[in-house]
């Protein structure tokens, strides 16, 4: 699948996507829009950004430019052609072998995915903190109806005959991305993400067609827990640049108190996820 291909699946769930020079740009959270692919490296010029924060309309633009100067900043990503449980670190190892032991692993149908696996996004949702309902049902549907194989694929970690664990991965170019990982809460003591993560990691970097594969971006709030997992199961955080750009009208604004304003509405609604990704996104954002 290629970048454009990649916009279709962000475009048919209705997201609005747009086209520069540069990349493809998705309305990631409203009037916030992010460059995709993820794994691929971007500078847009200040023309771009205009039309993006014009047309979008965008109040804030995401990219990731070639540029290493931040090392916590990154894509986590794996490409160990001899990935094996030696690649873990000796806590995951010990946990891996026994969800390998309790789970089985499968690749699964986005049909029954979209039936299941909306009670599992709720848990996972609930113990990062964040809204259960962070995207409802009519949502989750049109994004398993999006993926559409062989470009994409859904893998599962059954427990006890249950869905367990489950998560979603796309091959863009020869990036295998990871896009969406969610676990059940009352099967977590049958170590089902370190089964998932490990099956799929093994079986797809022995695919040729697969250079490597990405576990996300590191987020730009504070995911120490997320991250440690995946440092333990094995992937590596490849430095390179993260950049807010904000729109040119909202950067006096912000030097006016706009942060503080923001900080407090996201403290006044902890629940709500735009409050609380404005208030770690402005303290960051480049003036451009």
């Amino acid at each position: 699948m290629n970048a454009s291909h990649f916009a279709e699946f962000w475009q048919a769930q209705g997201y609005r996507v747009i086209e520069t020079a540069s990349c493809f740009w998705y309305n990631a959270r409203r009037f916030s829009f992010m460059s995709i692919p993820y794994h691929r490296e971007v500078a847009p010029g200040s023309s771009e950004l205009r039309r993006l924060f014009f047309t979008g309309p965008a109040l804030a633009a995401r990219f990731f430019p070639a540029d290493d100067s931040e090392a916590d900043r990154g894509l986590f990503v794996c490409s160990d052609r001899n990935y094996s449980l030696a690649s873990l670190g000796k806590k995951a190892r010990n946990q891996t072998r026994r969800g390998l032991e309790s789970c089985s692993v499968e690749q699964i149908d986005f049909e029954y995915l979209a039936r299941h696996g909306q009670p599992i996004n709720g848990d996972t949702w609930v113990r990062q903190g964040r809204s259960p309902k962070s995207m409802g049902d009519r949502q989750w549907r049109a994004y398993c109806a999006a993926a559409h194989p062989p470009d994409f694929e859904a893998w599962g970690a059954f427990a006890e005959g249950e869905l367990a664990a489950f998560l979603i991965a796309a091959l863009v170019e020869d990036c295998l991305s990871i896009l969406h990982q969610a676990s059940a809460t009352a099967l977590l003591a049958a170590y089902p993400n370190n089964a998932l993560t490990f099956t799929v990691t093994e079986r797809r970097l022995a695919c040729p067609q697969v250079s490597y594969i990405s576990y996300g971006l590191k987020s730009l709030e504070d995911t120490s827990t997320l991250d440690h997992f995946k440092f333990q199961m094995g992937y590596r955080l490849k430095p390179r640049g993260d950049r807010v750009v904000l729109h040119p009208f909202l950067r006096p604004l912000v030097g006016l108190g706009g942060k503080q304003l923001v900080t407090a509405m996201a403290r006044r609604w902890p629940g709500s996820d735009f409050w609380r990704k404005a208030a770690t996104v402005l303290p960051q954002a480049h003036q451009q």
